[in-house]
């Protein structure tokens, strides 16, 4: 468990915060490219616990900046977007991307009160079709965006493929990812016989954790036995501040999650995968179905617009009010939940927890270490920002982010971390599964 002190640290993320200003040293997913038109429509966004308006200006440069505009305090939503800024409906007050004020048409010609005038906005950048925010203290010159593989290989071997909003903290959407043991509970299905649609199995329900801690964040190996001589490993990625990659396929699909904190009780999730050398079949389209059988992965469908909202177009049809959308007959007959799909499985836990969970009440047990070194890591991170200035795990460098995860089934005795190092380290495109059968170089 932990002490209610640090649980604050660990989860509170406002202006001023520990953890905020932990928060504020990464660049953080914001929207995808293609919501953002040149003049076109201003979106609301929350990041951070701060109210912000996103647009994309006439020559394609996106800006993010307060709502409030700083003359009265009007929101900013409902200016228009035209010639290169972002023009206040109460005044006609108008703002470029960096925040300036060029044009104050209620002030005499001869006045230069404008250059005196800025609504404050932050850094943004553009990268695998996804709008980046940069909300830290040297917006004038930013650290370098995170170099994901996923944002460097072609858009045709990424498939993003949902999207929404948790109403719960981010921390509690994240540790989801990190505990492996939940898997074949949560998300599995009754009997070993069953379709694999109806959910994931295996025996081996209690994994042995290997940690690594790195300086990027912390990874583990989670071994179960798969038969005399071989082990089946599942390796879990957390990357500073709020990234996973859980394990792979075998042939070599990596999935990766993001989980950026709208504020204390809510959390914007992403969920995309890649593949390092190969395109996707088919189409690579959002997943937002739900089915009896359950099959699919995404979140479901969205509610129609939530207008007055941030994110208005990203908020799931299934929630709390509707039990997620629950078929008891399914969870009698098929799997574990009755919930459609592994992500709603995961949003009804999470979110039955409350906004803020209360740790303090916590019984951790041995397959929750890595949860418990990921906790212990944000929080010492957060301290040392706050009391000694040192920047956080990453932070300024981006390379560190060339990581993957996997699962692949060893001969047992094998030292995982060592079979499984290129692979996760992003040093070759051979799948662990692949390499390990590939018959051996003639001599």
């Amino acid at each position: 468990m932990l002490s209610a002190q640090d649980n604050e640290i660990m989860t509170r993320v406002g202006p001023g915060t520990p953890m905020g200003e932990v928060m504020r040293q990464y660049w953080l997913p914001m929207m995808y490219s293609w919501e953002l038109e040149a003049d076109g429509e201003p979106k609301r966004v929350r990041l951070l616990g701060e109210n912000l308006i996103a647009f994309r200006a006439s020559g394609g440069k996106t800006g993010l900046v307060a709502e409030a505009c700083p003359h009265r305090g009007a929101s900013l939503f409902f200016g228009r977007n035209e010639e290169d800024g972002l023009r206040c409906v109460y005044h006609g007050w108008k703002f470029d991307v960096s925040g300036a004020c060029v044009d104050m048409p209620s002030e005499p010609a001869e006045s230069n009160f404008k250059n005196k005038v800025h609504v404050r906005a932050y850094a943004t950048g553009d990268q695998g079709g996804i709008i980046w925010a940069y909300m830290g203290p040297n917006q004038e010159n930013p650290p370098a965006m995170p170099e994901f593989e996923w944002c460097n290989i072609p858009e045709e071997q990424v498939h993003h493929q949902y999207k929404g909003i948790y109403s719960c903290n981010y921390m509690q959407a994240l540790e989801g990812d990190i505990d492996t043991s939940h898997l074949y509970f949560l998300h599995g299905r009754l009997e070993p016989d069953q379709p694999s649609s109806y959910g994931v199995y295996h025996p081996g329900k209690a994994p042995t954790l290997h940690l690594v801690d790195t300086d990027y964040g912390v990874y583990y190996g989670a071994a179960r036995q798969q038969s005399v001589d071989t082990t089946y490993w599942r390796t879990t990625q957390f990357l500073f501040p709020i990234f996973t990659m859980f394990p792979a396929t075998e042939d070599g699909v990596v999935p990766s999650h993001m989980y950026t904190p709208v504020d204390d009780n809510l959390t914007l999730h992403w969920g995309l995968r890649w593949h390092p050398s190969r395109t996707f079949d088919g189409p690579r389209q959002l997943n937002q179905r739900v089915s009896k059988i359950p099959d699919q992965h995404g979140m479901g469908p969205m509610k129609p617009a939530r207008h007055g909202m941030p994110f208005a177009d990203w908020w799931p049809v299934a929630e709390l009010s509707n039990d997620f959308l629950m078929d008891r007959e399914v969870q009698r007959t098929m799997n574990f939940t009755g919930i459609p799909t592994v992500r709603l499985q995961d949003a009804a836990v999470i979110t039955s927890m409350g906004g803020v969970c209360d740790r303090t009440h916590e019984h951790l047990g041995t397959t929750d270490a890595m949860v418990i070194a990921t906790r212990r890591k944000l929080i010492r991170a957060a301290k040392a920002l706050r009391d000694e200035g040192t920047m956080p795990p990453a932070s300024r460098n981006p390379e560190l982010y060339r990581r993957r995860s996997c699962s692949a089934v060893l001969p047992s005795g094998v030292n995982w971390k060592d079979a499984l190092e290129d692979w996760h380290f992003a040093r070759t495109t051979t799948p662990p599964a692949e390499a390990i059968h590939q018959p051996a170089a003639a001599t």
